[in-house]
C-alpha cells in the first residue's frame, strides 16, 4: 500500500525508501540480518535480483541523500517481528544502522490461533515448502518460540517503550474496520486509500495435504508458483478459514498460554483488559482439519488425465511421486486401479 503512494507521500515529506526493497516491502532488510545471524539464509526468491548484504547500507545512503524536505521515513516488513533466533544481535545491528535518527516502532499482532493456522497454511503453500505436520511446525518455527509480550519487551528495550506502538490485527478495533485508517491515525500520516493487492488465500484441506506431499518429494523453489497453480486446477476446493490443525488437547494447552499472554499484553500496551476483544475460541468451537477421500480420489484421476494429455510437462514426475505418496498414506489402493498406479510409477 505504501509503495503505491510513494510519490504523494514524498511530496509531503514522507519517504518510503526504494533502494532497499525487492517488491513493495523492505523484506531484504530483515533477510540480510537472517543471513548474518541465523543458520538458514533466506532463499533467493526473497531477493530476486537484489544483492545480498547491501540492504542496510543502501537504506543509510538513501536517508542521507533525502534532503531537508524529508522529515519522516517508513520501512515496513512483516519479517521484522517474526524473528527470535539471535534477535538481540539483530536489534543491535538495527540500532547501529539507524543511529542518529529518531526511531519509532509500530507492530501489528494477530490473535495467536489465527496466526498459527495462517502461518502454517502459507508456509506449506509458499516457497518455504514446509513438508511436515502442524505439530512439528509449531514446535520448531522460531516465530512461536517467544510470547507476544516477550517480543514487545525486547523491541521496547532496544528503542524505548515510549517509542513503541502495538496494535491488534483485529478489524473490530480499527476505525470503520479499516486497517489503513488505523495505520494512518496511529502514525499521523495523511489519509491514504487502500490499494488492492493480489489475493493470497490459503489452501483447502486436501490441497494442503497434497502440497505437503509435493514438498516432501522436493523441487526447485523457483517452480513453486507453477506447482501451486497446477495443484489448484487439479484439486478445486475453497480455502480453509477457521480450522484447528492439532488435536483438542494440544490446542487447549496452547489456548491457555495465549490467553495468559493476551492478558499480560493488554495490561502492558492495551487498555488493561485482554489485548484482543475476541477471545481465543474453545477447542470444541474450532473444526479440526480433515481430509476427504472422495476429493483426493478425484485429484488422482484428474492428475492422470492431465499427465497423459501432456499438461504437466517437467513436473509430471514430481506430481506422480506425490500421488503415489497420497495413495500409500491414505490407503487409496481400491480407489486407483492397478493400471493407473503402474502409469504413475512409469512417470517417476
Amino acid at each position: 500500500m505504501l509503495a503505491a503512494h510513494h510519490d504523494s507521500l514524498l511530496a509531503q515529506g514522507i519517504l518510503y525508501p526504494t533502494t532497499c526493497r525487492h517488491g513493495d516491502a523492505h523484506h531484504v532488510l530483515v533477510a540480510d540480518l537472517i543471513d548474518k545471524y541465523q543458520a538458514n539464509p533466506m532463499p533467493d526468491i526473497w531477493y530476486g535480483s537484489f544483492p545480498r548484504g547491501e540492504a542496510w547500507q543502501r537504506l543509510r545512503s538513501e536517508l542521507a541523500a533525502a534532503g531537508s524536505s524529508v522529515h519522516t521515513a517508513i520501512v515496513s516488513s512483516e519479517l521484522f517481528f517474526g524473528q527470535s533466533i539471535n534477535i538481540e544481535r539483530m536489534l543491535g545491528d538495527i540500532q547501529t544502522a539507524l543511529a542518529g535518527h529518531e526511531v519509532r516502532i509500530l507492530m501489528y499482532l494477530r490473535r495467536q490461533d489465527q496466526l498459527y493456522a495462517s502461518f502454517y497454511n502459507q508456509d506449506v503453500k509458499g516457497a518455504r515448502q514446509w513438508p511436515g505436520s502442524a505439530y512439528e511446525f509449531y514446535e520448531t518455527h522460531q516465530i512461536f518460540q517467544r510470547d507476544y509480550d516477550q517480543v514487545v519487551d525486547m523491541w521496547g528495550a532496544a528503542f524505548g517503550h515510549a517509542n513503541l506502538r502495538v496494535r491488534p490485527f483485529e478489524p473490530a478495533q480499527w476505525p470503520d474496520g479499516d486497517m489503513v485508517k488505523d495505520f494512518c491515525q496511529v502514525t499521523g500520516l495523511p489519509p491514504l486509500r487502500a490499494v488492492g493487492g493480489e489475493p493470497n488465500d490459503g489452501l483447502g484441506a486436501n490441497q494442503l495435504y497434497i502440497k505437503r506431499c509435493l514438498n516432501h518429494i522436493g523441487y526447485d523453489k523457483a517452480d513453486n508458483d507453477r506447482v501451486v497453480g497446477l495443484l489448484l486446477n487439479l484439486c478445486s476446493e475453497p480455502p480453509l478459514r477457521t480450522v484447528r490443525y492439532v488435536n483438542m488437547g494440544c490446542y487447549g494447552r496452547l489456548r491457555q498460554r495465549w490467553t495468559r499472554t493476551n492478558r499480560r499484553l493488554g495490561a502492558a500496551v492495551g487498555d488493561g483488559g485482554n489485548f484482543f476483544h475476541a477471545p481465543v475460541p474453545e477447542p470444541a468451537a474450532v473444526p479440526e482439519h480433515a481430509l476427504d477421500r472422495v476429493v483426493l480420489s478425484g485429484f488422482l484421476q484428474r492428475l492422470l488425465r492431465a499427465g497423459q494429455a501432456g499438461h504437466l510437462q517437467t513436473v509430471r514426475g514430481l506430481f506422480a511421486r506425490a500421488a503415489l505418496l497420497v495413495i500409500a498414506e491414505q490407503g487409496l489402493w481400491d480407489a486407483v486401479p492397478r493400471a493407473d498406479r503402474v502409469t504413475l510409477e512409469s512417470w517417476v
